[in-house]
């Protein structure tokens, strides 16, 4: 359960940063209106103003949804993918494999060219 859950934080972490970057990305360069019409604009004109704030909440909204993926990117980068107990018997388990190959390697070696006794 514990990979099921860092997986799904990390897939929608990562789905959010690159949707926020790609908003991002459209507002400045896909847009119609850049910054730089916007600075050419007159005073007056209504529509440029309007989509200033706009562009600025589409700005600010992007970097929220940033945020918000990069958290739950963090998340799911900082759960590990086993449980304390899973990687303590992990542990256990190797543990006494290594001391049984060392006792195998320990004990007598019988003489196969010796013939058995009756």
């Amino acid at each position: 359960m514990l990979k099921f859950a860092k997986h799904v934080l990390l897939i929608l972490g990562a789905i959010l940063v690159v949707a926020a970057a790609s908003w991002l990305l459209y507002e400045f360069v896909l847009s119609g209106y850049s910054l730089k019409n916007l600075v050419h604009a007159p005073m007056n004109d209504s529509t440029a103003v309007g989509h200033y704030t706009t562009m600025e909440m589409g700005i600010l909204l992007s970097a929220v949804i940033a945020l918000i993926g990069g958290f739950i990117l963090g998340l799911g980068l900082g759960i590990p993918s086993a449980t304390f107990k899973q990687r303590y018997e992990q542990r256990q388990a190797d543990a006494a494999k290594k001391l049984g190959e060392a006792a195998a390697d320990d004990a007598p070696a019988t003489d196969a060219a010796e013939p058995a006794k009756a």
